[in-house]
């Protein structure tokens, strides 16, 4: 079902139940006070018959009936019994004697005072009416009747009323209901039209034409924001495989070369020397090695996007910094000065190792063999420093991109990813990196961490 149809049938259920209740309540209300006026009526009229102060109508004359003389009107019927129950007179047809009735014709003379009248809905000639007993002192009972035909046709008429205006009511709300949900379901419809659009164009640069300050206008603006997100997302991704396959194309076409060159040799029998042979074999190791890495550094850039939902704890920043620059010295034999003082930082250590591994790394790449790398960890940073050439200053904003290779180190061995991903990291936990030219020469490059906030 339609959200304009469950508006509808919601307004005009509600409507529907709000002039019921109403309906209800007004036509119990209005069938209460005419119940009681006839009462009241009833009552006065039997209470001046028996009092005497009925005066007969000018003009009538009284009907004797039994031994009681009847004084009425034509607005009621006036009925007397004895004690037996016997008809003494009636001003009209008779009237039935009904179980309350008896009750006040049994009354013992002692305990009229006591009693109250009796009030019934009986039927005279097929006729409704509303009679009161009321018991004499001396015995017997006297019975009042008025006609309710004309107080049930106004109640049946304001019933047909009510039931009129609750279906019209009920029409008017839902055509109400209607047209509000057409409206506010009308943004809604554009957005939907959008979306249908993305998917089928796979185009993110779709403009989302709402502008609102509501809930929708919320949603429109997440929209947009989700449809940038993607976009960028999609260009990144395009610059990643066409970069990847840029930096993957060197080692492979070094690597056919070598590898034919080796078959045509071996195919035309021809002798090579020891020194060539070694050359070829060292130049292909070295390719491998250099795909390698570039694949390592791939699967880690990836392995960080997935890592982007850990949770940060606190870590001692110095002590990670001391696990990574031990592994780095066991596995290259590079002398690795550090200077760290005991800091806590919110973050997860197995991605700062591996920004701080990425960053000795790249310190290793350029620095001398003979020079030791200086690293040092203060109030929440990490300072790798090298002995090495330095970088140029137009570089340092754009070490840290993806793939990205100075003049000066294109023909040295790297993917340029390793700065990227402490990059990654570092942005994940909130921080910073810089490139910077070191005090004692070569590059100084690092990140810092937010400080923790009591």
């Amino acid at each position: 079902m339609k959200l304009q149809t469950r508006l509808a049938v919601l307004f005009g259920v509600l409507a529907l139940a709000v002039s019921a209740v109403v309906g209800g309540s007004s036509y119990r209300a209005t069938s209460g006070q005419i119940l009681a006026s006839t009462d009241d009526f009833l009552s006065e009229r039997a209470d001046a018959l028996v009092q005497g102060s009925r005066q007969f109508p000018e003009g009538r004359r009284s009907s004797q009936r039994g031994t009681v003389t009847l004084a009425f009107d034509p607005d009621a019927i006036v009925q007397v019994t004895s004690r037996t129950g016997a008809i003494l007179g009636s001003s009209g047809a008779e009237l039935p004697i009904t179980s309350g009735a008896q009750e006040m014709i049994d009354l013992r003379p002692g305990d009229v005072r006591r009693s109250r009248n009796s009030f019934d809905d009986v039927e005279v000639d097929g006729e409704p009416f509303r009679m009161v007993t009321k018991a004499l002192s001396d015995g017997g009972a006297i019975q009042v009747a008025r006609s309710t035909a004309e107080d049930d046709g106004l109640l049946r008429s304001l019933l047909l009323r009510f039931g009129i205006i609750a279906l019209i009511t009920t029409a008017g709300a839902s055509v109400l209901g209607w047209w509000v949900a057409r409206q506010t379901t009308r943004p809604l419809r554009r957005l939907a039209d959008v979306a249908a659009t993305v998917a089928d164009t796979r185009d993110f640069d779709v403009e989302v034409p709402i502008d609102r300050s509501d809930e929708i206008g919320t949603l429109a603006a997440s929209m947009r924001t989700m449809l940038a997100a993607l976009s960028t997302s999609r260009d990144q991704q395009q610059r990643l495989v066409q970069d990847a396959s840029h930096e993957l194309r060197t080692p492979l076409t070094s690597l056919r070369a070598n590898v034919a060159m080796l078959d045509r040799i071996e195919q035309s029998a021809g002798t090579m020397s020891a020194g060539d042979r070694a050359a070829i074999v060292g130049a292909i190791s070295a390719e491998t090695a250099e795909l390698g890495s570039l694949f390592d550094e791939l699967i880690d850039l990836a392995s960080d996007s997935d890592d982007r939902n850990a949770e940060l704890l606190l870590v001692r920043l110095d002590e990670i910094v001391a696990r990574a620059a031990t592994r780095w010295q066991q596995r290259t034999a590079r002398r690795l000065d550090l200077e760290a003082m005991p800091i806590t930082v919110l973050g997860d250590a197995a991605m700062l190792e591996r920004a701080v591994t990425n960053l000795i790394g790249n310190a290793h790449k350029f620095s001398p063999a003979d020079e030791p790398i200086e690293i040092v960890v203060g109030e929440c940073f990490v300072s790798v420093r090298d002995r090495g050439p330095g970088i140029a200053a137009a570089d340092r904003t754009r070490i840290f991109d993806r793939f990205y290779r100075s003049e000066a180190t294109r023909t040295m061995p790297g993917s340029g990813l390793g700065l990227a991903i402490v990059a990654k990291i570092v942005e994940h936990h909130g921080g910073e990196v810089w490139a910077r030219e070191s005090e004692r020469g070569g590059a100084d490059v690092g990140f810092r961490l937010p400080e923790i906030i009591d």
